[in-house]
């Protein structure tokens, strides 16, 4: 494993907190990829994305895996809403007991709203100001520190080994198209484009190594967790975007280059039924709450974006300039 004086420079734009991120996330990722395995490029850019991408360089060689510059700050906000969501029973000594029934995390709302009001702040600062960050920031309370650690751990490893996924299955060569990023000042890099076959085997293998590191310290359910906030994620942020845009909550089906969000849960649930058996269910059951609890929490965070969109606010340009997308 790399140690942090082997880390390449951080670059003069960058924000040396992403960077360490982003090559400490690769550090512990890159224990389990094969030795003949080259450290792409890693950076942040603007992206208006909730995800990393992976680009060519202008030269056409070099392998670029850029995360949204955003992505660290929202995921570690929206984790901790989401643990703060899950309704718990304590045993003392540092010991709970998680609770993931639907009826169950409603009361909890009820009785506690912190979770919905951490949730709807880090939502709307994104949203409105593209910064996540504008969100008040605070420290997880002890009862839910561990959980939203996990479950931001795993969302993180997910994405990068997504990219890697992508890099280990030769798929740089096959598909390429011009894109102009937020913030990228020296002309046109190239993202690498994928068939929908090719994002499924980059799922795959990112969620291969994401399960690998991950269950050094939890188990295969908690490991899949943060697989499945990342999914609910963004979906959120997809159907808060558009019911500002639009006023209607929608989740775009598909794309050219990527499957459905549903499409990529089931592939993955098919791998967990074949490589884990007995280990199977509980990974499932959770996956399916910690959705659930996201789209509680969205039911509840819908009417304040759909008040904005009555109003006439517009979201931050990030999310619309064409020259962000590819």
């Amino acid at each position: 494993m790399r140690l942090q004086q082997f880390w390449p420079p951080c670059g003069p734009e960058e924000s040396y907190c992403e960077f360490s991120i982003i090559h400490g996330l690769a550090d512990r990722l890159e224990k389990y990829t094969p030795d003949h395995f080259t450290r792409p490029v890693l950076g942040s850019l603007e992206t208006g994305e909730i995800n990393a991408v992976t680009l060519l360089a202008p030269d056409a060689r070099t392998h670029l895996v850029v995360f949204e510059s955003e992505l660290t700050t929202f995921a570690n906000l929206f984790s901790k809403a989401v643990a703060l969501a899950m309704p718990f029973n304590s045993f003392g000594e540092g010991m709970n007991a998680f609770f993931f029934a639907p009826d169950k995390v409603r009361r909890h709302l009820q009785d506690f709203p912190e979770a919905l009001q951490r949730f709807q702040e880090v939502v709307l600062a994104y949203l409105l100001k593209g910064r996540p960050r504008r969100a008040p920031q605070y420290f997880a309370p002890p009862s839910v520190e561990v959980p939203a650690a996990f479950l931001l751990e795993g969302l993180e490893f997910f994405v990068l080994g997504h990219e890697y996924g992508h890099v280990l299955a030769g798929h740089l060569a096959d598909g390429h198209g011009p894109r102009r990023l937020l913030g990228a000042d020296d002309g046109e890099v190239t993202e690498v484009t994928w068939k929908w076959e090719q994002e499924h085997e980059a799922d795959l293998l990112g969620w291969h190594l994401c399960m690998s590191v991950m269950t050094e310290e939890c188990d295969l359910a908690v490991a899949h967790a943060g697989v499945e906030l990342f999914f609910s994620a963004c979906e959120t942020l997809e159907r808060a975007l558009s019911m500002l845009i639009t006023g209607r909550s929608d989740v775009h089906r598909s794309s050219a280059t990527h499957p459905p969000v549903a499409e990529r849960r089931d592939v993955l649930q098919m791998s967990l039924r074949e490589l884990y058996e007995g280990e199977v269910e509980p990974a499932i059951t959770l996956g399916t709450a910690i959705r659930h609890i996201v789209n509680i929490l969205w039911e509840h965070t819908a009417p304040v974006v759909l008040d904005r969109y009555r109003r006439g606010v517009q979201p931050d340009p990030r999310w619309t300039t064409p020259s962000s997308k590819a």
